[in-house]
């Protein structure tokens, strides 16, 4: 199976098209110089699984391809994982530097996280030059034991054009928390908001009105008994709409044409609706019309001239609607698309007056490689072997010279897959049992292929594995090129029966490919980079004088807690950058600053990073929540493992010690939320900033005036204390995170009541060891500061049961992710040898082993070992 590579493209679009004329070949120039020349960067994350316990590692393998040939290798060397949590928070943030040539590494859950759905993301630095659409998503799953303490049922009830939500509160045994004080917050994340007090009824239900606009719901115990507890709930759009929508092949219904339309029904959710209805014209029933899948279908409409067309669609559960389709047009133009056996056929269509154009030309082209371009005059028929298109999307574009488009129609090229094979020494498997792997290509390959791959085995009893969820072929050749919300993408992938590859055209009729604009491109029109390709790490900054003024020649200092030092001097705007760094995510840095005659009288400061604004952009649908629910019902815990002992949550169970007395600040009492000690451990010992805005809604980090890192709450400037004394914030940022005893926010409103207008915009409250005293006078020439530095990645453990210590050891083995390995490579007819141990539980496991080869074609192959 070849694939059509980078080279191919230069030297094709070199050869290929020497005879046409100046107008087509700055066109075929410009498509060329959009694939070679700019950069295009994709990511696709493959991790050990979906679902978490908490204090569990995220273990994960990044892809980097060409973004438009989806051939392996960027030019970024580094590349950020956050976790998002659906309030728009950052819950953590890692960065990754190539090793091995590829990315992979691990992303801790603290054991303080909520349970519940979280968004995890990959991009790289130069990747935010692109819409938040192409960075990588997924969904992930995480299960808090100490959540199974309190279970939330939410249902969603309209009465007199009002909706409430009714949650039911029962403890781990399902038992209403029956007539108990609970409070409740709407859009917590607001700039203002109110804790209402509700008590729940006899079956533990409160009932609470919400709105279209309403996004987030924040539970709790009224003043945390009988415990603390603290959920959010995130409110689907429960507006009962349906909107469909119609689209005619080429774009436009031409007069004088016989032609497809496709439609889409979706709720006001963004979810597919299935309906069904008739098609009019002037009030004339002409035939019905189905949905196929998905919301999805398609029908064939003789266009007259002079005709209005209306459609009557209903949903299943009865609601109806009527929706004009497009007006149609007599001075159009449009192009059809039919796969006639080995070819792609396409036909130039035009409205019964449109003119006769000379310089009108159809363009053919995968992800910018053109594989066709020819001048056409009236109605046109051409074709393309579909075996010289790579898999993937491909596109018919009707334009003319000066590069404006008159009609496109994308099309869906799919291969015959090629494979992996995976092949166990054994076919059944006892407890704590070696398993011996041989993986290879299969003999579909054509010459010596080489591939990168990684690999997971996961237990099916422990771990739900959903063979209609995104993966590496369905993320890499269709759900990263297009927009909108795909239900279920690996489904086109599952085979290569006819309805499947039917529904996939109905995809490609009802979604726009949006990654790029093909007349601008055809124009030469393509977007400015504003974030550059990430190959070393890089320390910015400015120096002021007295006077504030740029401080030309200035002299900088760079040192770090690892030894490394750089010097450098400012140019004529006062700034400095030194590049060629590589530091790991626990470096500690000292820059100092001196003026053009060696004096201590300037300022220096360091520009603060910039990443993605934090946000989940994951479907949030009944239907969604619906399955979510469902999900941790079945797979929730009411224990958890610590130093390999299994430890389990226990319901009204009083302990009581000694009061501890604790160094706190005064106004912690009032403080909205609050980090001790204890919490503090089990954070990562990253920079004191980022902690809180790990640990507190609504805080992200930004720059003050001087352009030095601080945190903001809700968009505003934080007052910060240590120890109820102000500090400086280059000081407060080199706190190391052992000696911080506790972390606490206040609200605005409690700010300004203490602080005034300085505490206006809310209040950081760190509590440090009680001997320290705020320094009263700072060398501004001096600033110690940390960057988020790349990962060392972790070694997944695998218990050797082949030797004695371990084979003994009596605890109960219960993993769920069995085995991982982020670099398996695969070469030629060599097999790779893969060995892991069994668990105690019996079932079966998931072997699942996804990558792509040196060519660029993309592969995944899933086996099952069973355990009796």
């Amino acid at each position: 199976m070849k694939k059509i590579v980078l080279l191919f493209v230069i030297i094709a679009g070199l050869y290929a098209f020497q005879k046409d004329s100046e107008p087509e070949k700055k066109i075929v120039r410009n498509f060329m110089t959009l694939v070679r020349d700019l950069p295009h960067e994709k990511i696709y994350l493959h991790t050990d699984k979906s679902a978490y316990t908490v204090g569990e590692n995220i273990w994960f393998r990044a892809y980097g391809v060409h973004a438009l040939l989806n051939v392996p290798g960027i030019p970024s060397k580094f590349m950020y994982v956050d976790l998002v949590d659906k309030r728009d928070s950052l819950v953590n943030r890692v960065k990754l530097v190539i090793r091995d040539s590829c990315f992979y590494g691990q992303l801790p859950l603290s054991k303080s996280l909520q349970q519940g759905e979280y968004c995890l993301r990959a991009y790289t630095y130069n990747m935010q030059n692109q819409d938040k659409d192409w960075v990588f998503r997924k969904k992930i799953r995480v299960i808090n034991p100490m959540d199974s303490r309190v279970w939330t049922e939410v249902s969603y009830k309209k009465e007199k054009g009002n909706y409430y939500a009714v949650v039911r509160f029962l403890d781990g045994n399902k038992k209403p928390f029956a007539q108990m004080p609970v409070t409740y917050v709407l859009n917590p994340k607001g700039y203002r908001f109110t804790e209402t007090r509700i008590g729940t009824d006899r079956n533990g239900e409160v009932r609470i009105k919400v709105d279209t606009s309403d996004r987030i719901l924040r539970l709790g115990f009224y003043e945390g008994k009988p415990f603390s507890f603290e959920r959010y709930i995130r409110i689907p759009d429960l507006r009962e709409g349906f909107d469909v929508q119609f689209f005619p092949e080429g774009g436009s219904l031409l007069v004088g044409n016989r032609q497809q339309v496709a439609f889409k029904a979706i709720g006001t959710d963004g979810y597919p609706v299935d309906v069904e209805g008739e098609i009019f014209q002037d009030s004339i029933p002409l035939f019905s019309i189905k949905s196929e899948h998905d919301g999805m279908g398609s029908f064939w409409l003789p266009v007259n001239r002079g005709v209005k067309f209306q459609a009557r669609v209903t949903t299943a559960d009865g609601r109806e609607k009527w929706f004009d389709l497009p007006e149609s047009r007599v001075d159009g133009w449009g192009i059809a698309v039919s796969q006639q056996g080995e070819n792609i056929e396409y036909l130039v269509m035009k409205g019964e007056g449109a003119e006769i154009k000379n310089d009108l030309y159809v363009l053919v082209h995968s992800c910018g490689m053109v594989f066709d371009f020819r001048q056409v005059t009236g109605s046109v028929k051409g074709k393309v072997d579909q075996n010289l298109l790579p898999e993937g999307i491909s596109q018919v574009v009707l334009m003319d010279k000066e590069g404006n488009v008159y009609s496109q129609r994308q099309f869906f090229i799919k291969k015959r897959r090629s494979g992996l094979m995976i092949s166990s020494n054994k076919k059944r498997y006892r407890a704590r049992e070696l398993v011996e792997l041989e993986l290879e290509f299969d003999k579909t390959f054509e010459g010596v292929p080489e591939g990168s791959f990684s690999l997971t085995v996961t237990d099916d009893q422990k771990v739900k594995q959903d063979s209609l969820e995104d993966n590496i072929l369905s993320n890499l050749l269709l759900t990263s090129y297009l927009k909108g919300y795909i239900k279920d993408p690996a489904y086109y992938f599952n085979d290569t029966a006819a309805i499947l590859e039917h529904h996939l055209d109905l995809v490609m009729q009802t979604h726009g490919w949006t990654r790029f604009d093909p007349g601008k491109i055809a124009r030469g029109e393509f977007p400015k980079e504003k974030y550059e390709i990430e190959v070393g790490q890089v320390i910015s900054g400015t120096v002021k004088n007295f006077w504030g003024k740029d401080s030309k020649g200035a002299g900088i200092t760079l040192l770090s807690n690892y030894g490394d030092s750089r010097l450098t001097e400012t140019d004529e705007r006062g700034r400095f950058v030194i590049d060629d760094l590589l530091f790991k995510d626990s470096t500690l840095f000292f820059v100092q600053a001196l003026n053009v005659k060696g004096r201590r009288g300037v300022e220096v400061m360091v520009d603060p990073e910039r990443f993605l604004t934090s946000e989940y952009f994951l479907p949030n649908v009944l239907n969604v929540k619906e399955e979510d629910d469902k999900f941790l019902e079945k797979f929730s815990q009411n224990y958890y493992y610590e130093n390999g002992q299994k430890i389990y949550v226990l319901d009204e169970v009083n302990v009581t010690r000694q009061k501890v007395n604790k160094n706190s600040s005064f106004y912690d009492h009032v403080a909205r939320y609050q980090v001790d000690s204890a919490q503090l451990a089990e954070l990562p010992d990253v920079d004191i900033f980022q902690l809180v805005q790990l640990q507190f809604p609504g805080v992200t980090i930004g720059a003050d005036s001087l352009g030095n890192p601080c945190p903001f709450y809700r968009g505003k400037q934080m007052y910060i204390l240590v120890n109820d004394f102000e500090e400086d914030i280059n000081i407060v940022r080199m706190f190391p995170k052992r000696e911080l005893l506790g972390m606490a926010l206040l609200e605005p409103i409690h700010g300004k009541m203490f602080f005034g207008d300085r505490g206006r915009d809310g209040v950081l409250l760190i509590t440090r060891n009680p001997n320290y005293i705020p320094k009263k006078e700072q060398r501004v020439n001096i600033l110690p500061f940390r960057l988020l530095g790349y990962q060392i990645p972790e070694e997944f453990y695998v218990p050797r049961y082949d030797v004695d210590s371990v084979r003994r050891d009596n605890r109960y083995d219960e993993r769920t992710t069995i085995y991982w390995n982020p670099v398996v490579k695969l070469t030629g007819n060599k097999k790779a040898k893969i060995s892991f141990y069994t668990a105690d539980l019996y079932g079966t496991y998931s072997v699942i082993l996804e990558g792509i080869t040196r060519e660029g074609i993309v592969c995944r192959q899933r086996e099952k070992l069973k355990l009796e």
